[in-house]
């Protein structure tokens, strides 16, 4: 301050202390760097070379840190900031779109990065810092997340038109024991619920084929291959052209449970703070 008034006097008064304290102040820097700094001491003064080259230096540093200053409040206020989400591909086209720009309409400053995979991908990936949050069927979870639970998911067991079971309307889960199955690959969230349902009633089934891909998961099934469990929104489209049928089991509708995970050892950045207390009150 006192460099920049070129006068002790002012420099006193717009920082609210007395002359021989800024003084003070300037002994010691001077003392501390080994260095002249003013040519003229006084009420009145000149910056030494030395002097100017450190007027330079701060003034740049006090720029700096006004603008760290108003990044960080623009991140604390959400005007600005970063938020990357990692989901299942299905998620990511019926489940997503709706909540992100229920976000966006709230918080247009903040960037959203949504990467999709598999939900042990996405787990793993939240687990080694690639995701602030993840959402995706339910699995088996470590110790190292944690689990909010979001939303329950309908899906359906899908044939095709002239398959004996679509005559039916519904059928039991022990009729699916002798059924070529098509399931999703090893890490999917869907693949571990509808295992996890057949066994619990005793039904070991018979895989056809485990597939990554729903489109081609569709497209086997419509060849009359096998049947799978797909989720609702996935094919309705299918459905509502006649290439396939949509089927409820005798138990009851499926619904799987999709959960919000994070890392419990991490304090959630503002952007996912928000965007997990809109996902909470939209459950």
């Amino acid at each position: 301050m006192a460099a920049r008034e070129k006068n002790m006097t002012r420099a006193a008064e717009i920082l609210c202390i007395s002359q021989p304290a800024v003084t003070m102040q300037i002994k010691a820097l001077e003392y501390t760097l080994g260095l002249r700094l003013i040519k003229k001491p006084g009420k009145d003064f000149q910056l030494t070379e030395v002097g100017k080259v450190l007027f330079g230096y701060a003034g740049r540093i006090f720029d700096i840190v006004e603008k760290m200053e108003h990044s960080l409040k623009g991140h604390t206020e959400l005007t600005e900031g970063s938020l990357t989400l990692g989901t299942t591909r299905s998620f990511a086209r019926h489940l997503m779109p709706g909540l992100l720009s229920c976000f966006q309409e709230r918080f247009p400053g903040v960037k959203i990065s949504l990467k999709a995979g598999s939900s042990q991908e996405i787990a793993d990936g939240v687990i080694s810092y690639k995701y602030d949050l993840g959402i995706i069927g339910r699995l088996s979870y470590g110790n190292k997340l944690k689990v909010v639970p979001f939303t329950e998911e309908e899906f359906c067991l899908v044939t095709p038109p002239q398959h004996r079971f679509a005559k039916k309307g519904e059928v039991s889960i022990q009729e699916l024991k002798d059924e070529p199955i098509i399931i999703r690959e090893k890490g999917s969230g869907l693949r571990y619920a509808i295992l996890s349902l057949l066994r619990s009633h005793g039904v070991s089934p018979s895989v056809l084929v485990e597939a990554g891909s729903v489109e081609f998961i569709k497209e086997y099934v419509i060849k009359g291959q096998g049947i799978s469990i797909l989720y609702k929104p996935e094919v309705e489209r299918e459905v509502n052209m006649g290439l396939l049928y949509c089927l409820g089991l005798k138990e009851g509708p499926i619904f799987i449970q999709t959960d919000i995970v994070f890392l419990k050892e991490v304090d959630l950045s503002p952007p996912a703070q928000e965007f997990l207390r809109l996902a909470e009150d939209r459950s």
